[in-house]
């Protein structure tokens, strides 16, 4: 069991991929945005040529106006890990989604935290800065990990620290050992990656991606369309800005959001870090996991 951490664009996928390769692995995603479907550009998901070449899996599973939360990926993550296993194949646990990763390997007792229809009716009206603000004062560590715009999240998060009346809990169920590998570029390089991602997104068609989820009905405001710049794509296609401000506007919310990934992970004392313009870590991976 492997597990490829970091922030977006420090180049996880394609590290993944050399090792699973080498290993005969298959890859489990941990991206909370990779597992919607026809949102592909602007998440970055692995291309066809690649899921041909190494079998991925919680990919594509959800319709983007579907409630997916970090329970339903711990659970179907778990059974993919089954089958892997079953077939005598390497897991590769790759993605940005800190929570997913420890939901997934960590064994959060995510079950066991409490629901009150009633909180989580009356947080559900307020609006996400609010909900940020109010769940920094109660819960300032899950706070400070939870992006503020994820109104779903915050809700959820709220909704439990409410019923208990302060932080929540991380209580933990059963846990699964794993190779964890951070890969950490300096700042500036992850930075102008960031850029030249999103610029690349234009390029392969994200603007027509996003035409095409207008065109379902799907609203770019959606959680499952947070974070990787489809509001803005969509605002530049009702032409309320113009392109270069839609590029702009997306990379400072990867950017921000890139920030909240390496304080997540950096709390994990068993990632073992790598810069990757420096160390190539492949030997390393594929040396421990023999």
């Amino acid at each position: 069991m492997i597990a490829i951490v970091g922030p977006t664009a420090s180049g996880k996928s394609a590290l993944a991929m050399r090792v699973a390769e080498r290993l005969g692995g298959e890859i489990v995603s941990a991206d909370s945005r990779q597992v919607y479907r026809h949102l592909s550009i602007g998440t970055a998901k692995p291309t066809a040529e690649e899921r041909a070449r190494v079998r991925h899996h919680l990919i594509d599973v959800a319709d983007p106006g579907e409630r997916y939360d970090v329970l339903r990926y711990q659970r179907e993550g778990r059974a993919a890990l089954t089958e892997i296993r079953g077939r005598g194949r390497a897991s590769l646990v790759v993605g940005g989604t800190g929570l997913y990763v420890r939901a997934l390997l960590d064994g959060l007792d995510l079950a066991s935290l409490p629901h009150d229809p009633a909180v989580r009716a009356r947080l559900e009206s307020e609006d996400p800065a609010t909900l940020h603000d109010r769940l920094r004062a109660i819960d300032p560590e899950s706070g400070s990990r939870v992006d503020p715009r994820n109104r779903r999240r915050l809700v959820r998060y709220l909704e439990v620290a409410t019923i208990l009346g302060g932080p929540v809990s991380r209580a933990r169920g059963t846990s699964i050992a794993a190779l964890r590998v951070g890969l950490g570029p300096p700042r500036e390089v992850l930075v102008a990656a960031i850029e030249r991602r999103v610029r690349a997104m234009v390029e392969a068609g994200v603007l027509d991606e996003t035409r095409a989820l207008v065109a379902r009905g799907i609203d770019p405001r959606l959680p499952s369309m947070s974070a990787h710049g489809y509001v803005h794509w969509a605002a530049h296609l009702r032409g309320e800005i113009d392109l270069e401000t839609a590029i702009a506007l997306t990379a400072r919310d990867v950017r921000a959001y890139s920030r909240r990934q390496m304080t997540w992970f950096r709390r994990d004392p068993a990632i073992q870090w790598f810069d990757p313009t420096v160390t190539d870590p492949l030997e390393d991976i594929v040396e421990a996991a023999a």
